[in-house]
């Protein structure tokens, strides 16, 4: 007599998947690597899947074609980062009390601010306030920065080492995941997964695209045509600051506006306005045709798996905030459009 085994609920599936979201959350950090070795390796698969076709299903030459020149961007760009983008800083710290007087001439005007029965000039102002950030960067400060970036690199370093693994196991790996989904309710994910994964790929690849556009045109505006000093880094700065809606680009604009504060008047209205020019292009024209669908979630939504993501589990939450958005919203349209039986159940 064959020994069935108990159908699995609904509970069941919750309280598993409690615990799997407490289990990451405590490993947050140490999954960041694996989570961009498999955003990597998701978004190339048509690549490598396709190569494999031509190649009698051997996917490993172009994985390490890819894996290749992963690695010989990541090495630009930490060569790059190492000498312009850290000259730049160097340049940008040693320029920062001057460009924070200017402010100050704009904000409190040349007679000075009164506040709380006392009199403070734009240069006591600059002066108050570089006291205070010189009393908060301290040594346990620096050993926190010198922890990070070791750990950055570490990272970086396990992220290219998974990221081939990813790319030539990945369809094994992802039936290996559906496995752990019980089988009376596996066939319901097979039929989500063919909307669901192009329309997470796109989003991916669009939000990739999204970010090259808007460091390489700031650069340009910035840069080449600008001449502003520590363009390369604000370009960076910039470009990364587009993964996070509504307060990224505000915190653009503010970056952009206080290193051109010091320029003359035609020069600042140019450069703010390339910037709002810039802002418009992403929101109206690269933005919805790079995302596709995705975009078509509301901002509140979006801001609110943001804010949610960030605080529960740090960069992992802000860089799988908008797919889980994405995924949830699929996931309750296919359930909720099923009809419900007589009994309560759905039918």
């Amino acid at each position: 007599m064959i020994e069935r085994r108990s159908r699995v609920g609904g509970w069941s599936i919750a309280i598993v998947g409690m615990i799997a979201g407490l289990i990451v959350y405590t490993l947050r950090y140490a999954l960041l690597p694996f989570v961009f070795a498999i955003v990597v390796g998701f978004v190339l698969d048509p690549v490598v899947a396709w190569s494999a076709a031509h190649l009698h299903g051997h996917r490993w030459p172009m994985a390490v074609v890819l894996t290749a020149l992963l690695v010989g961007g990541a090495g630009f760009a930490l060569y790059w980062m190492g000498n312009t983008a850290f000259n730049d800083l160097s340049h940008l710290l040693a320029s920062l009390p001057e460009m924070i007087r200017h402010a100050m001439d704009a904000l409190v005007g040349p007679q000075g601010l009164n506040a709380f029965g006392s009199h403070y000039t734009s240069q006591q102002l600059t002066s108050m306030i570089m006291t205070a950030g010189t009393r908060l960067i301290g040594s346990a400060q620096v050993m926190l920065a010198l922890r990070i970036s070791f750990g950055t690199i570490a990272g970086l370093i396990l992220t290219l080492v998974l990221i081939p693994y990813f790319l030539v196991s990945g369809p094994r790996l992802a039936k290996g995941a559906l496995w752990l989904v019980p089988p009376e309710r596996r066939a319901g994910v097979k039929d989500l997964l063919p909307e669901l994964i192009p329309l997470l790929r796109r989003y991916v690849t669009g939000l990739v695209c999204v970010v090259i556009y808007t460091g390489g045109m700031a650069y340009i505006g910035l840069g080449l045509i600008g001449h502003v000093k520590a363009a390369a880094l604000l370009a960076v700065l910039v470009g990364v600051l587009e993964l996070i809606p509504v307060v990224g680009p505000i915190t653009s604009l503010v970056l952009i506006g206080l290193s051109v504060i010091q320029r003359d008047m035609w020069m600042v209205i140019f450069l703010m306005g390339y910037a709002l020019a810039l802002r418009l292009s992403i929101d109206n024209l690269v933005g919805p045709f790079a995302l596709g669908r995705a975009v078509a979630i509301h901002p509140v939504v979006v801001i609110f798996c943001f804010v949610v993501g960030a605080m529960l589990f740090g960069i992992f939450g802000l860089v799988l905030a908008v797919p889980a958005a994405v995924s949830i919203r699929l996931v309750l349209e296919r359930y909720y459009a099923r009809p419900v039986s007589a009994a309560g159940r759905p039918g």
